[in-house]
């Protein structure tokens, strides 16, 4: 970084994905500033919902114990009728990839305070709040920010906008939005229990498939609740959400004897996201670069996968590792994956918004016919992977033994990985793949199931989860993306040989091919089809307990 340039990262906004991205960018030792036009942080819930993948990413945070103190598995999903009798109970169970619970809620101020400690915190990070960003400039060579009070202008080797829905960043920086065409406005409520006042009874997540009034209620941990509630009918959003038309809808649960409302506002939802996420040094993340509905809880989220894989690119560029072209693999990686949960998203939300008394009847009694669930919906990442069974899927994280519940990326780390099972497989590699593991900063290390056999690069897994994931795929190997998607799997050392160089050529940008697989264009996407099943698809119930993200 030249005298001329003050920092190497600006992130305007300081929401939980801006908030992510600092500490994740500041902890690889990058010099960091965050432009924020709020004063402090907004003091009422809006998200409320993480996963397994999210709890990973805090993993690399230094944060996941903390929020975990903070938060409340949320295992039970509920799909009731109008009268509240159970149609379809879906539990949540099924072992998810990451060694995390598969979902998790809370209330946000009490975990946001923890994302804004981490940040400020971390060496390197600069937070500058009541600072309202003016214009961005892209110089080519480093970004220009001039901000209100007539300051000396700000340069930044890159500049993210993780300014939300509304973004500043997006709108100079010239980058159109694609709308995937769906829209509702619901009604959002959050309550807060008095003192001695009985809990509700509110499962941890409910969705009450009521043609004439379609709603959802959840559990927010401690004495926090949420209902949400679709306006019909044409009703006036302002009226809809004023308190003497609120209780009125909570009376089956609570009064205002028994509970304070903390919020009540209305929210419109939209399926949009933008037609890159890179433009020259500017760079998108979060609400800024995509918007969904809330119907798989997966808006906050999807933020900080973009701070998490934004981040290791990030890192290679500014170390002079990889090219200033190598960014254009962010938008490949993410737009597609980002772009199928909005489907997947917009697909649920015009099951859940059915108001046809007769097509709502069709559902039901789908519903009611339908004993399994769908697979857990994990999409494949858009591009940055070699095809294959593993290929763009998130990689097993197994619990080690011998420590008090240490997971995989507790001692490794967020890095590029090479894990295998079969340590004799790195002892078959050449020379020169050797050297280029150490030129690319890929962490390597073996996995057994065998006790006794534990040493600094050679852990032993409790159980046999990852060793039977690897050998599912007819794979002794596997190379993990920093963000903990797979880029690629094989068996043997000359596989791995060709996979190490195929690593390097996508860092180095020599090739857009990899397996067959030819990354897309920036701007470009794959097609984004509906899913389309014979039956009514719960896939996402697998996921997500709730519908706020």
């Amino acid at each position: 970084m030249d005298a001329a340039t003050n920092y190497d990262v600006a992130i305007v906004g300081y929401g939980p994905v801006g908030q992510s991205l600092a500490t994740l960018l500041g902890r690889q030792g990058w010099s960091v500033l965050v432009l924020d036009k709020q004063a402090g942080l907004y003091p009422l819930p809006r998200a409320c919902h993480l996963d397994h993948e999210a709890m990973r990413i805090l993993q690399a945070m230094g944060i996941s114990g903390e929020i975990n103190d903070a938060i409340v598995p949320a295992r039970e999903y509920l799909l009731l009728r109008a009268d509240l009798s159970v149609l379809s109970n879906l539990p949540r169970g099924w072992e998810t990839p990451s060694g995390w619970e598969s979902s998790y809620h809370f209330y946000q101020p009490d975990i946001e305070g923890i994302f804004d400690a981490t940040a400020k915190s971390t060496p390197g990070v600069t937070v500058r709040q009541s600072t309202n960003v003016r214009t961005v400039s892209d110089l080519g060579d480093r970004v220009e920010l001039k901000v209100d009070g007539g300051e000396e202008p700000i340069f930044a080797r890159f500049v993210v906008g993780a300014d939300g829905a509304n973004s500043l960043v997006r709108e100079q920086a010239g980058i159109a939005r694609d709308d995937l065409g769906f829209e509702a406005t619901w009604v959002v409520i959050d309550v807060e229990m008095k003192a001695g006042a009985k809990a509700p009874k509110v499962p941890d997540t409910g969705q009450v498939l009521d043609p004439a009034q379609p709603s959802h209620m959840a559990w927010l941990g401690g004495d926090h609740y949420r209902w949400e509630f679709m306006i019909v009918d044409g009703a006036d959003p302002v009226e809809a959400a004023k308190p003497e038309n609120v209780w009125p809808k909570l009376r089956r649960w609570i009064t205002a004897d028994t509970a304070t409302l903390l919020r009540s506002t209305t929210y419109t939802f939209h399926s949009l996201v933008a037609s890159t996420f890179k433009q020259g040094r500017v760079l998108l993340a979060g609400d800024a670069a995509h918007l969904m509905p809330p119907f798989m809880g997966q808006g906050m989220i999807s933020g900080m996968r973009d701070a998490m894989t934004l981040s290791w690119m990030l890192n290679k560029v500014l170390k002079g590792t990889a090219p200033v072209e190598f960014l254009d693999a962010y938008t490949e990686s993410r737009r597609p994956h980002v772009t199928e949960y909005i489907a997947e998203s917009v697909r649920v939300g015009q099951l859940v918004c059915e108001t046809d008394a007769q097509k709502a009847a069709e559902r039901d009694g789908k519903l009611e016919a339908q004993t399994e669930a769908n697979p857990p919906f994990q999409p494949q990442l858009g591009a940055g992977f070699v095809d294959g069974p593993l290929g763009g899927r998130l990689a097993v994280q197994p619990r080690i033994a011998g420590s008090e519940d240490v997971l995989l990326d507790d001692l490794l780390g967020s890095s590029l990985t090479l894990l295998t099972v079969q340590p004799e497989v790195l002892n078959g590699l050449p020379s020169t793949a050797k050297r280029h593991l150490e030129l690319l900063d890929v962490s390597v290390a073996s996995i057994s199931t065998r006790p006794g056999e534990a040493s600094p690069r050679n852990f032993v897994e409790e159980g046999t989860r990852f060793t039977d994931w690897l050998g599912a795929a007819d794979a002794d190997w596997v190379l993990v993306r920093p963000d903990a998607y797979v880029f690629d799997a094989g068996k043997g050392a000359e596989a791995l040989e060709e996979s190490i160089e195929k690593l390097r050529a996508y860092i180095s940008r020599e090739s857009r091919m990899l397996a067959g697989q030819e990354a897309m264009l920036v701007g470009g996407t794959r097609p984004c089809v509906m899913p389309r099943r014979s039956t009514v698809c719960l896939c996402w119930l697998q996921t997500t307990h709730t519908r706020r993200g």
